[in-house]
């Protein structure tokens, strides 16, 4: 029988046992304590989305962002995407036990992949993408089994993509687009669903064991990857599946699969040596035994020429060749045989006769006509007072840029050539001869207008013509010239310009804008159905497809300097034709060329009212991003453009009437008469986009109305500086500010509050670095 002392301990033993088991409840539990650790690593939360976690709550359940299983109260879940969180991911996170799905995307998280988040046993979820994490992505990935979705596209990663990423069974999908990973692409994987590898710096072949049992989607496009197409890489790939394999140096042709024959075009774009179905570029010449006469190793693009097919000699089976002639010989022809030829040939004679006949006398006929013609552009050039410039007058029949770059002048040099090409017409009768006559009546241009390019009509047909890019009606042209020399040709399909006289006057007012930042326009083409506008060649690309930041078209890498070269450059522009009270109105990345020494070319000045006329604003929605991180807003851009092979000649000039271009001022869409705080205001943006690596949205710019609030909240703005120029930014500190403070100035959302260009560009020379003259 137990005494009442040992009663009353029983009882005190029960009571702190009890108190035991309820202090879980009075106290933070260890997987909160981990998460605080994420919040004491944020450097800046502006959207205070952390702001109620608290040490002294009993669980991190009901903390913004957090779920916990409803059994256990144990963190399963992290997602705090697009909340503007600056700082790093730490090592505690991969120490929550039970963690499932961790979403930080679209944040400013720097630093590297803690180790432990790659040993997190029960992560099923990684989504660190739009960040600025760098670092080596290790075999560690292997630890994680349960794994079902990687995304870590748009950051710094480097380094080779670790083999053991394609042995996780659960894995089904993949993304890490737009990051600098290098090396050859793993092989193996056959459980993923969705593999996205673009834009890094992936070399390399194919693998031929690359698997792909479950793909549905395979983009490697926008590497550096070479060589021939294996069949075996497609082998197991299935049938629907969509691969991208464009913008790489794929040789050789595309081999006859399914999985390869079913994509789009352009999916093998930009791979100049590619060649096979789907893409409409033959491998090979049609069969002969022999080369083809006149074969060069850089033929014009220009018109393809059918070669005659010589008949195939034919063999003995002792190996001796022999003609079908000799063959026939040496067996004898019946005489009934002989009679037919003989029939053959005399009725071959009379037809050829009448034929020859009725040639004469139609050559005869269209000399008369040519002589008329001749005779009315003598009287016309008597009277020309203007000497330049020099314009050639082409008759319709020498059908001049038909379709560029398969561009043909069919010449008449000799009796032979003209008698070849009237027997597809014996069968046309006298009246539609005597209609075509007058159609030859019709006159075409082609004029140089800056008085010192000498550039004549049979030259550029001669030239290699490659096409750089498309949009719309326009297309870009590279003709290289037989000298070496070469020049950008925009073909224009439809312009809002119907006479001859006013597309000129537009042509030479853009040709009488010369600045060392301005494309120079040196002639034109006028037709009936196709216009041409001749420009220097700016090599260096643009800034739409040049990675500053993160290497991804373009090996080039934008240091602070250069960028405040470009930005200077632009200004200069600018100001100049704001000065000749111009407007461009679209000034964006893909408008703003790179010379070789970096020094930015602004593209396209004019070019709206050659397309649309000069009483029409027609916009283009074709922004073209070229920084490495993308504001919320960013996708509302329309990307239109189709570029081939990294192309800086994407873009139609053209204003935005409902424009969705974050280059593109708000009040564009509601005036139709364009200003030049357009330009301001698209300065302003692609500004910003060189100091932070990101495109702004309204929303974002409206936190920044005055430069006030710029400097209220300096290290803020500093930290917005992009991580590869951010050691510059802390030795210039007051200069960056003065950048930024100008961009924001530009990008005001109220037109009144933005500067001038000239304005800007005062700001901007006082900046001490790069000077231009």
């Amino acid at each position: 029988m137990m005494t009442i002392s040992e009663h009353y301990y029983s009882f005190w033993s029960f009571g702190v046992f009890f108190f035991l088991l309820l202090c879980p409840s009075f106290a933070l539990n260890i997987d909160g304590t981990l998460l605080l650790s994420f919040k004491y690593s944020i450097l800046d939360d502006p959207l205070s989305v952390l702001d109620n976690w608290d040490y002294n709550d009993a669980t991190p359940c009901l903390w913004n962002g957090v779920t916990c299983a409803p059994d256990m109260f144990r963190v399963i879940s992290l997602v705090l995407p697009n909340s503007k969180l600056i700082g790093s991911v730490p090592e505690e996170l991969g120490f929550i036990q039970h963690l499932q799905t961790i979403d930080l995307s679209n944040n400013f998280l720097n630093g590297t992949l803690p180790l432990s988040l790659l040993n997190a046993s029960e992560l099923q979820v990684v989504s660190l993408s739009n960040n600025d994490i760098s670092g080596e992505l290790t075999e560690s990935i292997g630890g994680l089994k349960s794994l079902k979705v990687l995304n870590l596209s748009v950051n710094a990663f480097v380094g080779s993509i670790p083999q053991k990423l394609s042995s996780l069974k659960n894995l089904k999908a993949v993304s890490l687009s737009k990051n600098l990973f290098s090396g050859a692409i793993p092989s193996g994987f056959q459980f993923v669903e969705v593999l996205d590898l673009s834009s890094n710096l992936l070399n390399g072949t194919l693998p031929d064991d690359f698997g792909g049992d479950s793909l549905k989607y395979l983009n490697f496009s926008s590497n550096k990857l070479s060589g021939l197409v294996s069949p075996q890489f497609a082998k197991k790939i299935p049938t629907n599946a969509t691969i991208d394999l464009s913008f790489n140096s794929f040789t050789g042709e595309i081999p006859e699969s399914l999985a390869l024959s079913n994509q789009k075009t352009e999916f093998f774009a930009g791979n100049e040596d590619l060649c096979g179905k789907p893409l409409k570029k033959l491998c090979t010449i049609p069969s002969t035994l022999s080369s083809p006469p006149n074969i060069t190793t850089n033929p014009p693009a220009i018109a393809a020429i059918p070669k005659e097919i010589n008949s195939t000699p034919l063999q003995d089976s002792d190996g001796t060749t022999q003609t079908a002639a000799q063959n026939q010989q040496q067996h004898g022809l019946k005489p009934g045989t002989i009679m037919g030829i003989i029939v053959g040939d005399l009725a071959g004679v009379g037809v050829l006769a009448v034929v020859f006949l009725y040639v004469y006398k139609l050559k005869k006929k269209n000399k008369a006509s040519e002589s008329t013609i001749e005779s009315s552009i003598d009287k016309d050039q008597k009277y020309n007072r203007t000497p330049e410039p020099s314009i050639l007058v082409v008759k319709e029949k020498d059908t001049i840029f038909p379709s560029w770059p398969c561009l043909t002048i069919n010449q008449e040099s000799s009796d032979t050539d003209d008698s070849k090409n009237q027997e597809s017409e014996d069968q046309t009768d006298y009246e539609t001869e005597q209609k075509n006559e007058k159609n030859k009546k019709t006159e075409r241009s082609f004029v140089m207008v800056d008085g010192e390019t000498e550039l004549e009509l049979e030259t550029l047909l001669k030239a290699s013509a490659y096409i750089l890019g498309s949009s719309g009606a326009s297309i870009v042209y590279k003709a290289v010239l037989e000298d070496g020399s070469a020049f950008a040709v925009r073909r224009i399909g439809e312009s809002g310009v119907v006479k001859l006289k006013d597309f000129e006057q537009q042509i030479k007012g853009i040709s009488k804008l010369r600045h060392p930042n301005l494309v120079r326009v040196r002639g034109f083409y006028w037709g009936d159905d196709e216009k041409l506008v001749i420009y220097d060649y700016v090599t260096n690309g643009s800034l739409a497809n040049i990675g500053y930041r993160k290497v991804g078209s373009s090996p080039y890498h934008l240091s602070y300097e250069v960028r405040l070269k470009i930005a200077k450059g632009i200004a200069r522009g600018l100001t100049y034709i704001h000065e000749k009270r111009q407007v461009h109105g679209n000034i964006k990345p893909s408008n703003i060329l790179l010379t070789p020494d970096m020094e930015p070319i602004i593209s396209d000045i004019g070019l709206h009212g050659l397309m649309h006329g000069k009483n029409t604003s027609k916009p283009d929605n074709s922004g073209r991003h070229f920084g490495s991180k993308r504001s919320t807003s960013a996708s509302r851009d329309g990307l239109n453009d189709q570029p081939v092979h990294g192309s800086p000649y994407i873009a139609p000039a053209g204003f935005v009437v409902g424009c969705t271009s974050p280059y593109h001022a708000p009040e564009s869409l509601e005036s139709l008469k364009p200003s030049p705080k357009w330009d301001v205001y698209s300065f302003g943006i692609v500004l910003l986009e060189l100091l932070t690596g990101k495109v702004f949205s309204d929303r974002e710019l409206s936190q920044w109305t005055t430069t006030s609030s710029v400097s209220d909240d300096m290290d803020r703005v500093l930290r917005m500086a992009d991580v590869a120029i951010r050691a510059d930014v802390e030795s210039r500190e007051e200069t960056t500010l003065s950048l930024f403070k100008l961009g924001f100035s530009c990008a005001s959302l109220n037109p009144q509050k933005r500067p001038t260009m000239k304005d800007a560009l005062h700001v901007l020379d006082k900046v001490p670095g790069y000077s231009h003259y």
